[in-house]
């Protein structure tokens, strides 16, 4: 969708079917290809924002309509590990001959394997056919008129944040240039961020596993890296979309793209002060003396520390939350 109806790419394409004598379509692909070969434009126009913002609203209205006769709004989850990738691609195919090539190749090499990983875990964990917690809450809060509120609340809400956070995306790719050392930093956060959100998801997933088998009494996942963060896997997506920052935060052929910034900011906020509010209001809903006592041991809820600091953060923070028994749950993160 985003490539094919994008003027760009309809430039290219009606040359080809009309033919070099055609004109109209000579001049439209002429001007798509003076755009690209013009390195104080940057490589791209808001245009092409504007394009692929109406394109991520069509996939929206396409998958929410899908979601009304399932009953089921799990559809919403294929965009937000799909559609950067798909817009990824977007942004090359206009862009390939103004962007410094090892560049590109670094950055849509990175947003695929992050896509993929997601997508597979959230298969392998059975989400296909199951509704987060979160949305069946509002389902069972807004009853008959869920259908509609879905679209707001659901689909397009966490679509605007993807968009933003994804808008680094053009300057890091249309980039003209050489790499440096901050592209390298750059590649090695990403990187280490999705090294980060999978050994915490395989350590979540292990755990799970355990306890559907009854291997184990414990009915926590207090050791690995979540006996460093109670969210690792948030910080590791946190992590993720500020390293892809960092591909575009440099002047972009002369262009200061500072605006961007606001795309991991927003996400930044949106983690730590809406989802993680969120899984944890569950926990001590459900389970309040034993989260609190998680909290306690595990202070920090999004940074990596070590767990002597972590528990001396604790005690300040939770310790007069009471509680005496054994940490025995905080289940629910797999959901997440």
């Amino acid at each position: 969708t985003i490539t094919l109806f994008h003027p760009a790419t309809q430039g290219s394409l009606l040359q080809f079917l009309s033919g070099p004598h055609d004109p109209g379509a000579s001049n439209h692909y002429g001007r798509m290809m003076e755009r690209s070969n013009n390195s104080n434009a940057g490589g791209y126009e808001l245009s092409d924002i504007l394009w692929d913002g109406i394109s991520l609203l069509i996939v929206n209205v396409v998958l929410w309509l899908i979601s009304i006769p399932l009953r089921k709004t799990w559809p919403v989850d294929f965009i937000w590990s799909n559609f950067p990738i798909c817009q990824c691609i977007a942004i090359y195919v206009r862009n390939k001959p103004s962007g410094n090539q090892d560049r590109q190749m670094m950055v849509m090499c990175l947003i695929c394997i992050w896509g993929f990983r997601l997508t597979h875990n959230f298969i392998s964990r059975g989400g296909i056919g199951h509704e987060d917690w979160r949305y069946a809450d509002m389902r069972m809060k807004f009853g008959k008129y869920f259908w509609f509120v879905s679209f707001f609340s659901v689909f397009l809400a966490q679509s605007v944040f993807l968009w933003g956070a994804c808008l680094s995306l053009y300057s890091a790719i249309s980039k003209s240039a050489p790499i440096t050392y901050q592209d390298w930093i750059a590649f090695s956060l990403t990187l280490s961020a999705i090294l980060l959100e999978t050994i915490s998801d395989i350590q979540m997933n292990n755990f799970i596993s355990l306890r559907k088998e009854k291997k184990t009494d414990k009915v926590i996942m207090d050791t690995g890296l979540w006996k460093w963060s109670r969210h690792p896997n948030y910080l590791g997506e946190v992590l993720f979309w500020w390293g892809i920052y960092l591909f575009s935060s440099n002047k972009n052929n002369g262009r200061n793209d500072w605006w961007v910034v606001l795309g991991p900011v927003a996400m930044t906020l949106l983690i730590a002060f809406v989802s993680i509010k969120l899984m944890e209001d569950r926990q001590l809903e459900r389970k309040e003396r034993d989260f609190i006592l998680y909290q306690q041991q595990v202070g920090s809820a999004l940074l990596l520390l070590p767990p002597c600091l972590n528990r001396v953060l604790g005690q300040r923070l939770y310790g007069n939350k009471g509680g005496d028994s054994g940490i025995n749950d905080v289940e629910d993160h797999q959901e997440t």
